[in-house]
């Protein structure tokens, strides 16, 4: 009986199952392989050959590819007729890849050449040009600057009101509504005749004037900013389907903000020129915005509360027209005025 000289634990040779994968040695040897846990020299000397016998045969086949791939053939071109040949060439399969992943490579190094030095993305459709993503750049810069003009108006007023404190007197409270063109200090006004009448009408339970009357707002009603500094001149009536409050601009500020963090959902051009805007915000209300000259915002585009999106004026009109203002919840018309401190 012969000696092993090769022990494989557990398993046999992994070459003995990859020849029998192959279909090179036969299922019969390989079962008896199987079996054995250990490889005498004669099927090391068996499995070596036919490994060698392997490497040739996929030799051969490799050779005979390439031996395909190098092998010229004609390309003819005949008259149907009179089958004269026209025109031939001489190729190989290996030259018509290589010449067409050439022709791909060089198509596209010329469309990026077209897409780097010409103008070829601004007549693709869907395509954003250069002049529109300025605009929009630039529409994003002003609101950017409107913004921060605001917040820089807002922090020199609190350090004013702060001076004015820590000197012992009475800040004066600017209104957000409208603008004081009045420069003086109105905490040094003594009070008239004509104030006491009137703080007496206001703390009064009757008459016109009275704060008994005022009707408070509800508990779960939002409170939103105003969309423009200006004066009211038509009311809000839902029976008589007015569900719009007409606002005039003063002091020549006609820029129109948004009440409240929202998103643009529509923007609309009438056929008068002006155009409509429409931001969603959350809890359910919708804010329109109508009769603007000029709309800074794009539809799907977020803004933020006192936010500038747009002027009742533009370059074209130069009337002074008043902002239509309405205000929904739900799908229902509400009145802004108790929504909004005018």
């Amino acid at each position: 009986m012969y000696q092993p000289l090769i022990k494989f634990h557990p398993y046999p040779a992994i070459i003995t199952q990859v020849l029998y994968i192959f279909g090179i040695i036969r299922c019969s040897y390989y079962r008896r392989l199987l079996t054995k846990t250990t490889l005498s020299s004669v099927d090391i000397s068996i499995l070596f050959r036919i490994f060698v016998r392997l490497v040739h045969k996929y030799i051969g086949m490799i050779r005979n590819f390439w031996e395909y791939l190098t092998e010229r053939r004609t390309l003819v071109m005949r008259d149907h007729n009179s089958e004269n040949i026209d025109w031939k060439i001489n190729i190989t399969p290996l030259a018509l890849i290589g010449s067409a992943i050439a022709l791909v490579l060089v198509l596209y190094g010329i469309v990026l050449l077209l897409v780097a030095y010409t103008s070829l993305l601004d007549i693709l459709p869907g395509y954003r040009t250069k002049a529109q993503r300025l605009n929009d750049q630039l529409t994003e810069s002003i609101m950017r600057i409107d913004l921060m003009e605001r917040n820089m108006q807002e922090v020199i007023a609190y350090n004013e009101a702060v001076t004015t404190i820590m000197g012992g007197s009475t800040p004066t409270l600017h209104s957000t509504v409208m603008t004081d063109t009045i420069r003086y200090d109105k905490s040094r006004i003594l009070p008239t005749r004509a104030d006491s009448l009137l703080r007496a009408a206001l703390e009064s339970t009757t008459g016109e004037y009275s704060l008994s009357n005022t009707k408070p707002l509800k508990a779960e009603a939002a409170m939103f900013s105003t969309p423009m500094r200006g004066t009211i001149t038509r009311n809000f009536d839902a029976p008589e389907s007015s569900y719009d409050l007409a606002i005039l601009s003063i002091d020549g500020d006609d820029s129109v903000m948004a009440v409240e963090n929202g998103t643009v959902v529509m923007v609309e051009g009438a056929a008068d020129g002006l155009c409509n805007v429409m931001i969603q915000h959350n809890g359910g209300y919708i804010s329109v915005y109508k009769n603007l000259g000029e709309t800074l915002v794009r539809k799907g585009q977020t803004v933020q509360s006192g936010s500038v999106i747009g002027r009742l004026t533009s370059e074209a009109k130069k009337e002074n027209l008043e902002l239509g203002f309405e205000l929904w919840r739900d799908g229902t018309a509400v009145d802004p005025e108790r929504y909004i401190l005018f």
